[in-house]
């Protein structure tokens, strides 16, 4: 089986948030990441459709800065949702590689995803 996936994922679990509309917000577990994206273990269980946008909160591990993303439902299962980041602003992605180069054990990797993400965008 060919491997799609253009950008590695790191395990990096943490509590987040995820606004669903203006009113709804849900917790969530974040149970991996990447530049382009996150799996997400939602809290409850409910109707999620591929396509939906949400807003995705954490607070970086022994921090306290919060990241927001924009993002879009890509896949479900039951409570387990993969979303991808929809283009983020400068300092979002300058913390997010930060914190995906200090979690590898190839940040050189981290680099070049990065690189591959600024063309496609």
């Amino acid at each position: 089986m060919e491997e799609k996936r253009k950008f590695s994922r790191i395990v990096c679990k943490m509590k987040a948030s995820v606004q669903i509309d203006k009113l709804l917000v849900v917790d969530a577990n974040n149970l991996n990441i990447s530049l382009n994206g996150a799996l997400l273990e939602l809290a409850d269980h409910f109707v999620v459709n591929k396509g939906d946008n949400w807003r995705l909160t954490f607070i970086l591990p022994n921090s306290d800065i919060s990241l927001q993303f924009k993002t879009e439902v890509i896949h479900s299962t039951g409570k387990m949702v993969g979303v991808k980041f929809v283009p983020l602003d400068a300092e979002t992605m300058l913390h997010l590689k930060s914190l995906m180069a200090g979690q590898t054990s190839d940040p050189e990797q981290v680099e070049r995803e990065l690189a591959l993400l600024n063309q496609t965008h």
